[in-house]
């Protein structure tokens, strides 16, 4: 159902904002409400009330229950609401997690280290050679392991200056853990960013950033198991790092 001005009204170009936001966001628009569709159409609380109204609706629980009746005679939208809706709770909860000062303290020991070593396993390797990448386009020093064998080994490489930097939904693989008690057995420090608590990293690692991760449809190869989490994590903390060379850079240059 796309929604539209009532013929006998005309709506504004904020008004219109909201009406192409609104239609733009059909599928999660259970989940938002009246101040999400202000802030994502750039607009104020009212302009959102008086756009729905030239809409024909009463009001915007109004608007809401119509649209989700309407979804729901519609499978497959029935079908991508709750996809969508999924990535939405993963995205939002783990932001809400996010501990600031444990990720400026994470920033300082990555900026700190001779080398940071990145451990991940399965799937999760490839967000960790992503974040490997982007750490090492601002001049860091890394070293990913996703090997078993190596992670066996990190006390025969890993020294007190260097950061082991672990990333894992579940933590269901012990050689993570193996890694990480062999390098503070060299006297490194050892940071994580976790989608489960109550595994063995909570009481390893020195640091920890913590997000939300939930079940997804599995298929014949790999377990099912989201890894937004882990992305907005690693996102949040080179995004920052970035931001803050450019910071300093400019103010060098005044």
């Amino acid at each position: 159902m796309v929604i539209s001005c009532m013929p006998e009204h005309r709506l504004s170009e904020a008004e219109r904002a909201v009406v192409d936001y609104i239609n733009k966001q059909q599928c999660i628009i259970s989940l938002l409400s009246m101040e999400d569709i202000a802030s994502g159409a750039f607009v104020s609380n009212a302009t959102v009330s008086r756009a729905i109204r030239k809409c024909g609706f009463s009001s915007f629980s109004e608007m809401k229950y119509r649209l989700a009746e309407d979804a729901k005679n519609d499978r497959t939208s029935e079908q991508m609401n709750r996809v969508l809706s999924m990535s939405y709770t993963e995205c939002i909860e783990t932001v809400k997690r996010i501990d600031i000062p444990t990720v400026l303290a994470i920033v300082e020991q990555i900026r700190r280290a001779d080398t940071v070593y990145l451990l991940a396993n399965g799937l999760t390797a490839l967000i960790a050679n992503e974040f490997a990448i982007q750490l090492q386009c601002q001049k860091i020093r890394v070293c990913l392991i996703s090997d078993s064998e190596m992670m066996r080994k990190m006390d025969l490489f890993c020294t007190e200056r260097d950061l082991v930097l672990v990333l894992s939904v579940k933590n269901s693989t012990p050689e993570l853990s193996i890694g990480v008690r062999l390098a503070k057995k060299n006297g490194a420090a050892v940071a994580c960013c976790l989608c489960t608590k109550g595994t063995v990293l909570d009481e390893l690692c020195d640091l920890a950033l913590y997000g939300y991760s939930q079940p997804i449809y599995p298929n014949r190869f790999f377990g099912g198991t989201s890894r937004i989490g882990l992305m907005i994590m690693t996102r949040t903390i080179v995004e920052y790092m970035e931001s803050e060379t450019a910071a300093y850079a400019e103010e060098n240059e005044k």
